[in-house]
């Protein structure tokens, strides 16, 4: 699914993101997925207990086959969610050009997000705590459909691209690209 070049277009620079954001999706995607999917399973498991205890006449229900579940599916799903993201990963492809910026990536979903210079309206280069912690950082380009909604300081970007240890050699490539293609249309 790589993205052709357009006749004219030169490739100004490419990444992709650091294995260190394993640490930071762990923490910030994979924990959260897993929790809510192992509580949805207890609840369910609680129930059918309930229902399977009252079915057969039992004075006590038979919890102890929740935890015996929790056992087996906490561990299972926290090791489907690391295999996800840890692909997801490798599909993340980051492209910067003469004439656009390119975010590719997905597993179940490969998406190509193309945004041209002549709709870029800002660059952001930030870091949330876990990835200062572990020395990676993120940017983000706007579009002006984008740069204004949401809550102040919490702007949902066009395209990010997460996870780089050098944020702003592309961000100054993107800024100095767009201030020629300001300055001369082209």
């Amino acid at each position: 699914m790589a993205f052709m070049l357009q006749e004219g277009e030169q490739v100004l620079w490419e990444g992709r993101p650091e294995k260190k954001i394993y640490v930071m999706w762990l923490f910030t995607r994979v924990l959260v997925m897993s929790a809510l999917t192992s509580g949805i399973i207890a609840y369910l498991a609680v129930v059918a207990c309930v229902i399977y205890a009252a079915a057969h006449h039992m004075k006590e229900p038979v919890f102890y086959l929740v935890g015996s579940t929790l056992i087996f599916v906490v561990p299972v799903v926290l090791a489907c969610a690391l295999f996800y993201y840890r692909h997801l990963l490798e599909t993340f492809h980051y492209t910067v050009t003469n004439q656009r910026c390119v975010f590719e990536g997905g597993i179940f979903v490969r998406r190509r997000r193309n945004v041209p210079f002549h709709k870029i309206t800002d660059v952001e280069v930030n870091q949330n705590i876990i990835e200062h912690m572990l020395g990676i950082l993120s940017l983000k380009v706007f579009t002006p459909g984008t740069g204004s909604v949401g809550v102040p300081g919490f702007e949902k970007a066009e395209i990010v691209f997460c996870g780089l240890l050098d944020a702003d050699k592309p961000a100054s490539i993107i800024q100095n690209t767009l201030k020629k293609f300001k300055a001369t249309g082209e």
